[in-house]
């Protein structure tokens, strides 16, 4: 490892992580908006009035219709990138691993569940729901819980691990394409964040 130098994601990964995070949550309430609302959907000529009642009734849909398509998208660029470049990580030894993956629906029901029961007919309900979106997010990218993601736990195993570098003993959060770490496994992890590390299984390390 380089000195104090952290390797860390930059600001549109970190946004694109924190949307897919959020995908579920997205795709239920565009599917309740139109579907809530599909009476609205008539065609009455374009004016002012009609234009706001479209927006009350699908602005937020559409919002996080294009912003899950966007973060869809860099999710899966940043994944890519971050598994090329893993390949340069450092070799460490493992001492103790405990598996996090329990923690992704920990978040599903703190972050995700509430939102379902909100309504979405109203300026007010629209604005509030992103404005608290962008509260979460602020927090969300200055803590471990930029690794706890559903999403990511479809393919990614995550853990919390004690290692040594150099003989000095460490420890940090990270993500995993091998299901099966053990204690004293010898791997090469590459950090993205504070203590936050991505690890490639030992197989695609060789």
């Amino acid at each position: 490892m380089n000195g104090n130098q952290i390797n860390s994601l930059h600001g549109l990964a970190q946004f694109t992580l924190f949307v897919s995070s959020y995908l579920p949550l997205f795709i239920l309430i565009i599917i309740r908006q139109f579907s809530e609302n599909i009476d609205f959907l008539n065609w009455a000529g374009l004016t002012f009035d009609g234009v706001c009642l479209f927006f009350s009734k699908f602005g937020l849909a559409i919002i996080l219709l294009i912003i899950g398509i966007i973060g869809w998208f860099g999710y899966s660029k940043t994944l890519g990138n971050i598994q090329e470049v893993a390949k340069n990580g450092y070799p460490v030894t493992v001492k103790d691993v405990k598996n996090k993956n329990s923690e992704a629906i920990g978040y599903i029901a703190t972050y995700i569940i509430p939102f379902l029961f909100q309504s979405f007919n109203g300026w007010y309900e629209c604005f509030s729901i992103l404005f608290l979106l962008t509260v979460i997010y602020k927090i969300y990218i200055n803590s471990s819980l930029i690794l706890i993601n559903p999403l990511l736990s479809f393919k990614y195993a995550i853990y919390e691990i004690e290692y040594t570098e150099n003989g000095k003993t460490k420890n940090g959060l990270i993500i995993s394409t091998d299901k099966y770490l053990q204690d004293d496994a010898r791997i090469k992890i590459y950090e993205i964040g504070h203590k936050l590390y991505f690890l490639l299984s030992n197989n695609q390390n060789e």
